[in-house]
């Protein structure tokens, strides 16, 4: 099971979801510290702005994060719930919930993927950097870029909402 949340509510989201593994992809100075019910190797902590391109005075997402990204689902295997956060729960963690879908579904689930999370998430607008490097690191040849177009931006929301991905 994949879950989304803002940074203001991982530890209601883990403790309602038993997720045991955490992926934080936020800004290095807003990186939080371990939670004492996940394991320090069950962590992955990615440290990027979220802009939507090479953006000077920012920290920009990088294939090298793609890389950790995956690696990280490889050893995750789906042994149990996995949770992902970003600031707000809209961008930069929908779009790694999106990119954990689509390794476990594989190549041409692009589409039904966008679909789901669109589904679960009105409001997810997944970074579309994030999902143009994780697009050229899965080799789909532009199949998840053009999902995540076809879904469009997400309706704005007031504060961070929890939500689960369905695969």
């Amino acid at each position: 099971m994949i879950h989304v949340c803002g940074l203001d509510l991982i530890s209601q989201t883990l403790q309602d979801t038993g997720a045991k593994y955490l992926v934080s992809i936020i800004n290095q100075d807003m990186m939080p510290d371990t939670p004492d019910i996940i394991d320090a190797d069950k962590h992955l902590k990615l440290s990027f702005n979220d802009v939507t391109g090479p953006t000077t005075g920012f920290v920009n997402a990088q294939a090298s994060d793609i890389k950790k990204l995956v690696d990280f689902l490889d050893n995750w295997a789906q042994q149990a719930p996995i949770l992902f956060h970003c600031w707000a729960g809209v961008s930069r963690s929908t779009a790694g919930a999106y990119i954990a879908a689509n390794v476990i579904k594989g190549s041409g689930a692009e589409d039904e993927l966008a679909q789901n999370l669109r589904q679960a998430a009105p409001f997810a607008s997944p970074n579309p950097l994030v999902i143009s490097l994780a697009d050229d690191y899965l080799q789909r040849h532009g199949k998840m870029v053009n999902a995540i177009k076809k879904i469009g931006r997400g309706n704005f929301i007031n504060g961070s909402q929890p939500f689960q991905l369905p695969l």
